[in-house]
Protein backbone atom coordinates (compact mmCIF):
# COMPACT_ATOMS: atom_id res chain seq x y z
CA UNK A 1 0.00 0.00 0.00
CA UNK A 2 2.62 2.37 1.02
CA UNK A 3 4.30 1.79 -2.86
CA UNK A 4 0.95 2.74 -4.23
CA UNK A 5 0.70 5.93 -2.52
CA UNK A 6 3.98 6.56 -3.19
CA UNK A 7 3.03 6.23 -6.51
CA UNK A 8 0.22 8.61 -6.54
CA UNK A 9 2.76 11.43 -4.85
CA UNK A 10 4.83 10.87 -7.99
CA UNK A 11 2.20 11.14 -10.80
CA UNK A 12 0.72 14.42 -8.67
CA UNK A 13 4.47 15.80 -9.32
CA UNK A 14 3.97 15.35 -12.77
CA UNK A 15 0.15 16.47 -13.29
CA UNK A 16 -0.29 20.22 -13.72
CA UNK A 17 -2.19 21.45 -10.15
CA UNK A 18 -2.87 24.85 -9.11
CA UNK A 19 -0.21 26.03 -6.16
CA UNK A 20 -3.06 26.40 -3.72
CA UNK A 21 -4.78 23.46 -4.51
CA UNK A 22 -5.19 20.58 -1.37
CA UNK A 23 -3.55 17.30 -2.25
CA UNK A 24 -5.91 15.49 -5.02
CA UNK A 25 -8.00 12.40 -4.53
CA UNK A 26 -6.56 9.26 -6.12
CA UNK A 27 -9.67 9.39 -8.80
CA UNK A 28 -8.94 13.06 -9.70
CA UNK A 29 -5.09 12.67 -9.63
CA UNK A 30 -5.85 9.31 -12.28
CA UNK A 31 -8.69 11.37 -14.22
CA UNK A 32 -6.34 14.21 -14.52
CA UNK A 33 -3.53 12.21 -15.46
CA UNK A 34 -5.90 10.98 -18.11
CA UNK A 35 -6.82 14.18 -19.51
CA UNK A 36 -3.19 15.59 -19.24
CA UNK A 37 -2.05 12.31 -21.20
CA UNK A 38 -4.45 12.53 -23.84
CA UNK A 39 -3.53 16.66 -24.11
CA UNK A 40 0.45 15.85 -24.83
CA UNK A 41 -0.96 12.93 -27.22
CA UNK A 42 -2.84 15.17 -29.24
CA UNK A 43 -0.20 18.01 -29.74
CA UNK A 44 2.33 15.28 -30.76
CA UNK A 45 -0.23 13.74 -33.26
CA UNK A 46 -1.48 17.28 -34.35
CA UNK A 47 -0.29 18.63 -37.81
CA UNK A 48 -0.86 22.29 -35.44
CA UNK A 49 1.52 24.15 -34.36
CA UNK A 50 1.17 23.33 -30.39
CA UNK A 51 0.27 26.31 -29.36
CA UNK A 52 -2.59 26.59 -32.21
CA UNK A 53 -3.88 23.32 -31.41
CA UNK A 54 -4.53 24.38 -27.96
CA UNK A 55 -5.69 27.66 -28.11
CA UNK A 56 -8.60 26.00 -30.72
CA UNK A 57 -9.24 23.24 -28.48
CA UNK A 58 -10.01 25.68 -25.39
CA UNK A 59 -11.94 27.71 -27.90
CA UNK A 60 -13.97 24.51 -28.94
CA UNK A 61 -14.31 23.73 -25.25
CA UNK A 62 -15.50 26.96 -23.99
CA UNK A 63 -18.09 27.59 -27.02
CA UNK A 64 -19.42 23.84 -26.32
CA UNK A 65 -18.62 22.79 -29.95
CA UNK A 66 -18.35 18.69 -30.79
CA UNK A 67 -15.26 19.22 -32.01
CA UNK A 68 -13.80 19.92 -28.54
CA UNK A 69 -10.98 17.06 -28.27
CA UNK A 70 -11.89 14.19 -24.93
CA UNK A 71 -9.29 16.31 -23.22
CA UNK A 72 -10.54 19.70 -22.58
CA UNK A 73 -12.19 18.74 -19.95
CA UNK A 74 -13.12 22.05 -17.80
CA UNK A 75 -11.04 20.86 -15.08
CA UNK A 76 -7.82 20.69 -17.53
CA UNK A 77 -8.74 23.53 -19.08
CA UNK A 78 -8.51 25.70 -15.81
CA UNK A 79 -4.72 24.10 -15.56
CA UNK A 80 -3.49 24.58 -18.52
CA UNK A 81 -1.82 28.41 -17.04
CA UNK A 82 0.04 26.33 -14.11
CA UNK A 83 1.66 24.25 -16.81
CA UNK A 84 5.83 24.39 -17.28
CA UNK A 85 5.33 25.24 -20.74
CA UNK A 86 9.21 25.33 -21.50
CA UNK A 87 9.88 22.00 -19.48
CA UNK A 88 8.05 20.86 -22.65
CA UNK A 89 9.87 22.43 -24.75
CA UNK A 90 7.10 24.47 -25.98
CA UNK A 91 5.88 28.82 -25.80
CA UNK A 92 3.43 28.97 -23.32
CA UNK A 93 -0.20 29.22 -25.54
CA UNK A 94 -2.02 32.50 -24.97
CA UNK A 95 -5.39 31.77 -24.46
Amino acid sequence: MSSINSAFQDLRDYIPTFPFEKRLSKIDTLNLAIAYINMLNGILSSTFPPEEYLRQSVRFSKDGFAQAPAWSTSDLVARLSWIDWPKLGMRAPHL
